[in-house]
Parts: C-alpha cells; structure tokens; sequence
C-alpha cells in the first residue's frame, strides 16, 4: 500500500533535492573522514573499517541502480576520457593520503613514503579504470537493451 503524500508537486522537487545534497554531502564526508584517518592512524584496518563498509555498500548501490536504468551521469558523458580522468584524480588521492599517512608514520624515510605513495595511487588507478570501463560497458548494453524495448501502444 502507497502512503499519499502531503506534499505538492514544488515541494516533493523540492525534497528530493534536498535529499539529493544531503546523500552526497554525507557521502564526502564519510570520504573524507576515511582519508583522515588513514593518514592518522596508517595501518590500523579496523579504525575506518565500519565507514568503509557503509560507502562501499552506498557505493554499489548507486553504481547498480544507475546501470539498472541505463543512467551514466547528469553531466559526464561514458566515454575512456571519462574514465581515464577520475580514475587518475582517485589514484592522485589515495597516493597523496598514502604518502601522508607513510610519512607521518616513518618521517625518517621519505623515499619509502614517496615509493609507498606512488605504488598506492597506481593500483588505486589500474582498480578504478578496470572498474570504471566495465561499468561502462554494462551500462551501454543496459542503454541499449532499453532502447530496444517496444514501448506500450497506448490505445485510444
């Protein structure tokens, strides 16, 4: 049974944008909060290991929902640029909190940081690129596939 709503249309735009901000406003901070606290307490899993559940969980969800209903991005076309660009911010990320965290931890080898860093933010770059491309070619066959789909003859 569907609950009626009390709101009018302006309003229920209105509420979804609001729910729109709040989701991404907690999903950066959870983020950010994760990156923190790998710098301050490099090593230790089970510091952010509840936060990192919750954004993978969050994060494939949404990622599973948009492919389901052949969505890509408001503003991003898929496309291998695409990928290529976030996947080089993501592994710029990791590899700067990495090295920061390393750094913190072993002030007395800055090479060994640096080296630490650098391989982070490759892996990271490889894992999110094959994530990525594969997402994308889901999404495609998705796209496509729903293209295909006979729309209902409305008879009059």
């Amino acid at each position: 049974m569907k609950k009626q709503s009390n709101l009018d249309e302006r309003q229920e735009q209105l509420l979804l944008k609001i729910e729109k901000n709040g989701f991404w406003l907690a999903f950066w901070l959870l983020l950010a909060a994760m990156f923190i606290q790998q710098i301050f307490f490099m090593g230790d899993i089970k510091v952010a290991a509840g936060e990192s559940l919750i954004l993978l969980v969050v994060s494939l969800y949404v990622v599973i929902s948009c492919i389901k209903n052949g969505i890509w991005d408001r503003r991003l076309k898929a496309s291998g640029k695409t990928n290529l660009l976030a996947s080089l911010i993501g592994g710029l990320a990791v590899g700067t909190v990495t090295f920061l965290g390393l750094i913190r931890n072993f002030s007395d080898k800055p090479l060994g940081a640096a080296a630490g860093g650098v391989a982070a933010g490759v892996v990271t770059f490889v894992l999110c690129f094959i994530a990525m491309t594969v997402s994308m070619r889901a999404y495609r066959k998705r796209s496509e596939a729903m293209e295909e789909e006979p729309e209902d003859d409305m008879e009059i």
